[in-house]
């Protein structure tokens, strides 16, 4: 028997007769515009009498090589807002990575949704989009089978919520088995849905972050800080409903849109790279990286700290750790934005000396030698706003402030040797992270640091000075540089007494290190502003350079070196 398709044409505004249509199962399909007085559109409405669609209308064909997913209005119309968190999330499956593996499916009560719009423009606009995505074919008798149960599950008392019920009804009478919504009360009783239905309901989220996760699996395993005490691990938007946000919250915020924030974050993993810190298993801080900013600028859209977590550790590794990394993907400036920090992040931006911006924070981290006219003004064309700023600062200010530049050769340069296992605890991120217990307390966190040694050469340290270090042991490497804030020599007591909190020694170590002699000095170097090189220098390059140069090479005490030499090590350690 020919399959026929009951028709007709009314006023879009009638609304007893729409009623009418929908109670039969018709679905309003297309407009065409009225010759009444009113000029009101006349509303096309199709009853489908058969599953063997032969024209073509309704049918679409699944595939085994991609997900197919059906969504709901509230995505649907999403797709033709503007730029908010809460659209961002929807657009997520717009994503350029997921055009091979992902087909965004309707059903037909969709067309029944865009027919409750008032607003004739939007209605149309609507109407075109949903005609031009591919509509799930369904066995109705089954759809309502399912719609029975899941009224039974589901809140209906609303005719929105009715709507959702049928969405997922037709889905689960189709070949289509996954629904993608937003909607909470739908999400919440995910598990009964798919007892009752077969049906997957997922946040878009959570999909797009599944979908990358198994597109580029690498980088979703944990980064370890120190050891397995200590890690970053890259959140999933499943993963959100695991962590307790509240600590996260800033003064007056909502819990609601902080998590809509999050989301819109987690629906562009290429855009964003999305963190939580884990200290001991306990979430201490999140940070959300722009990889995709301006050129040769990392931006920090969001940064937080966990109220329960030391605000003074965390807060200055955090901001130590995002420099570093804008150093190892050779970005030169990193922003953290006004908005997305927390405010306890506020003094330690400024202490670790960056720069106050209309809308946020900057610091410079340039890896090269310049002089201070050329930095400043490739600097102040990217932020006209810092020209003043930067002029104010002196010339130790300016390299301090764009560390690990070099740009004063007046500065003293020393090559300090230093034990293995002092690195690992001050400077040595790669060996903390590769060793089973890592580094010895918090010192590795730290943007500033001490370094105890015997009191030798220390008539010739003096700071402020750039410090060079060479790892010694198994290593034999030059691995990073820092500046040399103080040279202070005292008696062990009087050293310990001020510097207690930073370093990794005990006071049983600093006993032994003055040969159980109180009353013999010993020498603290205080440093700050590490930077890893992006390649250690090996031994034999280390000898090659200074041979070159002819340096005598004195690897048990520090060493004095110009500034020539300096930028021939500088420069192959910071090489790609």
């Amino acid at each position: 028997m020919r399959q026929t398709r009951p028709q007709t044409l009314i006023p879009h505004k009638n609304l007893r007769r729409t009623k009418t249509w929908r109670a039969l199962g018709f679905i309003p399909i297309d407009e065409k515009p009225g010759r009444s007085a009113e000029g009101l559109p006349l509303t096309l409405w199709c009853y489908r009498i058969s599953d063997d669609d032969e024209l073509g209308l309704w049918k679409a064909d699944t595939t085994d090589d991609v997900m197919d997913v059906g969504i709901d209005a509230h995505i649907f119309y999403d797709f033709d807002e503007e730029e908010n968190p809460s659209s961002e999330i929807s657009k997520g499956l717009l994503n350029d990575f997921l055009l091979d593996t992902l087909n965004l499916w309707v059903t037909d009560e969709l067309f029944v949704e865009i027919d409750r719009q008032p607003d004739d423009q939007i209605r149309r606009r609507s109407l075109e989009r949903a005609k031009g995505m591919p509509r799930i074919t369904h066995n109705a008798k089954l759809a309502e089978d399912f719609y029975k149960l899941l009224i039974e599950i589901l809140p209906h008392e609303r005719i929105s919520d009715r709507s959702d019920i049928q969405h997922i009804a037709k889905i689960a009478a189709s070949e289509v088995n996954t629904f993608v919504t937003k909607d909470e009360k739908v999400l919440n009783k995910a598990g009964e849905i798919k007892a009752a239905t077969g049906v997957t309901v997922v946040h878009p989220t959570d999909l797009v972050s599944h979908m990358h996760e198994m597109a580029e699996k690498e980088t979703y395993s944990p980064s370890l800080v120190s050891g397995l005490t200590l890690k970053w691990q890259r959140i999933k938007g499943e993963d959100l409903s695991a962590i307790d946000l509240a600590p996260f919250q800033e003064t007056g915020e909502k819990k609601g849109a902080l998590l809509e924030t999050l989301r819109a974050f987690l629906a562009k993993p290429l855009t964003y790279h999305f963190q939580l810190l884990q200290s001991e298993g306990k979430p201490v801080a999140i940070r959300v990286l722009n990889l995709k900013g301006e050129v040769n600028s990392l931006s920090v859209p969001l940064a937080r700290l966990s109220r329960a977590s030391d605000a003074g550790i965390f807060g200055s590794f955090i901001l130590a750790d995002t420099l570093s990394f804008a150093v190892e993907r050779k970005c030169s400036a990193v922003e953290f934005k006004e908005k997305g920090h927390s405010a306890v992040l506020a003094p330690i931006l400024r202490r670790m000396e960056f720069l106050n911006l209309s809308d946020g924070w900057v610091k410079f981290v340039s890896c090269e030698h310049a002089d201070r006219a050329s930095i400043e003004a490739r600097l102040t064309k990217g932020f006209p706003e810092l020209k003043e700023p930067l002029c104010q600062l002196s010339d130790l200010e300016l390299e301090q402030v764009c560390a690990p530049l070099l740009s004063s050769p007046e500065l003293p340069n020393f090559l300090v040797p230093i034990k293995p296992s002092f690195a690992m605890g001050l400077i040595d991120h790669d060996q903390a992270a590769n060793d089973l217990f890592g580094s010895n307390g918090t010192a590795l966190l730290r943007w500033e640091n001490v370094y105890y040694r015997a009191k030798s050469r220390h008539k010739m340290l003096r700071a402020p000075a750039r410090i060079l270090w060479y790892v010694s042991g198994d290593k034999q490497a030059i691995i990073g540089i820092s500046h040399l804030d103080e040279v202070q020599i005292d008696k062990p007591k009087e050293l310990f007494r001020k510097y207690r909190k930073f370093g990794v020694l005990e006071w049983r170590d600093l006993y032994a290190m003055c040969g159980e002699d109180t009353t013999k000095e010993i020498m603290a170097l205080k440093f700050s502003r590490t930077f890893l090189f992006r390649r250690p220098i090996n031994l034999t390059t280390m000898r090659g350079i200074l041979q070159e140069d002819g340096i005598s090479e004195s690897l048990q005490s520090p060493s004095c070196i110009p500034f020539s030499t300096l930028t021939k090590i500088y420069d192959t350690g910071f090489s790609s």
